[in-house]
């Protein structure tokens, strides 16, 4: 079936498919308004056992019946899948306002936890909260940077550290990638560049040896070192 034929006037006089499936569904939202019931798609297929819920979905995603709907002041819900009650529940949780688990916000509403446990299961109902958070946050974004931007300006180090690892300019896991055993071999050489006595220049490359191989720089053996210690004379005349 072509969805798109539905929004157009179709001048001929036989009518397609799309045109009938349209006006059914349309005439049984008309009915179900009659009587006082808020249209959902279980309420439209209530008043038309032929319709399948594929039916009600297919026309219901189109401009040409909500717009049918809107012209008569016919109020629904915006998601065909969803009820009235799933909707409200759903403005109400992710309202940015609401701190309440879904669990207490349900009582508050007078919706039972088995009925809300059985909305958590329902695919329809998951998939309109995921997108729904999901516009939430993109909502929200702006005003967390500029809340993000006011921390830094005060000097929060906590927000200035995270401004620096989003923008990669701090990295606290650099650590983990320092070449320790190179860094050691360098500590070497500036030692010994500086130390002249040859036996210690041995005990502290097996020290720094010990080290660069992950073990304890107190087991390794060291030689013994002369404690003379070499004093310069002068000789005063």
């Amino acid at each position: 079936m072509d969805e798109s034929k539905f929004e157009s006037k179709l001048a001929s006089p036989r009518k397609t498919k799309e045109q009938v499936l349209f006006e059914r569904v349309l005439a049984s939202a008309i009915s179900a308004d009659r009587q006082g019931l808020f249209l959902e798609t279980q309420v439209i297929l209530d008043q038309d056992a032929e319709l399948t819920k594929e039916d009600v979905e297919l026309v219901w995603s189109s401009s040409k019946f909500q717009r049918s709907l809107s012209d008569r002041g016919i109020k629904t819900t915006n998601n065909p899948n969803l009820t009235l009650r799933q909707e409200q529940f759903l403005q109400a949780y992710l309202n940015p306002l609401n701190l309440l688990s879904p669990q207490v916000l349900a009582k508050r509403m007078k919706i039972s936890l088995t009925e809300i446990d059985g909305w958590m299961r329902q695919k329809e109902f998951a998939s309109a909260m995921t997108v729904k958070s999901k516009e939430n946050l993109e909502k929200f974004l702006p005003m967390a940077d500029q809340a993000l931007g006011q921390l830094v300006q005060q000097g929060d180090m906590k927000a200035i550290t995270y401004v620096n690892q989003m923008t990669g300019r701090f990295d606290p896991n650099a650590k983990a990638n320092l070449d320790v055993p190179a860094l050691l071999m360098q500590v070497q050489d500036i030692i010994l560049r500086h130390v002249l006595d040859p036996a210690m220049k041995r005990n502290i490359a097996r020290e720094l040896i010990a080290l660069a191989s992950g073990q304890s720089h107190f087991g390794a053996v060291s030689e013994p070192v002369s404690d003379s210690i070499a004093i310069e004379t002068v000789r005063v005349d």
